[in-house]
């Protein structure tokens, strides 16, 4: 399969998944299920992602070793130029970080909630 058909594939398989979605789902402290209306539009939209993610873990791998390689190049310099022309740079800068867990340890969240805000987040969890 080509590169632009397993594009398209794919495409056409997230419309089709998008098709089964019937209301967006609201965020709830305890678990709520829900069956897959076409098991195998999910199945495949599982595998396509899987896909992808086993062909992005190699590339970062590489791009790291890449990047840590021009690191090493350019030293304690601050670019590094091929005939003349920039091709890459490293910003350097401090910051100052919040201790949290300093903070959390003397100042509890039970005697001092003023401090802390509870947010929510959510994230797509996929059992392989």
């Amino acid at each position: 399969m080509t590169e632009q058909t397993e594009a398209t594939s794919t495409t056409d398989l997230i419309a089709s998944a998008k098709a089964l979605i019937i209301k967006p789902r609201e965020t709830k402290d305890d678990k709520e299920l829900v069956e897959a209306s076409d098991p195998s539009i999910i199945n495949e939209l599982l595998a396509a992602r899987q896909a992808i993610e086993d062909q992005m873990k190699p590339l970062a791998e590489k791009k790291s070793e890449i990047d840590a390689i021009i690191k090493d190049l350019i030293g304690k310099a601050d670019v590094l130029t091929v005939h003349g022309a920039e091709v890459a740079s490293i910003s350097r800068w401090r910051e100052t970080q919040l201790n949290s867990d300093f903070i959390k340890e003397n100042f509890p969240i039970a005697d001092y909630p003023e401090m802390f805000k509870r947010v929510s987040k959510s994230r797509l969890n996929i059992k392989r």
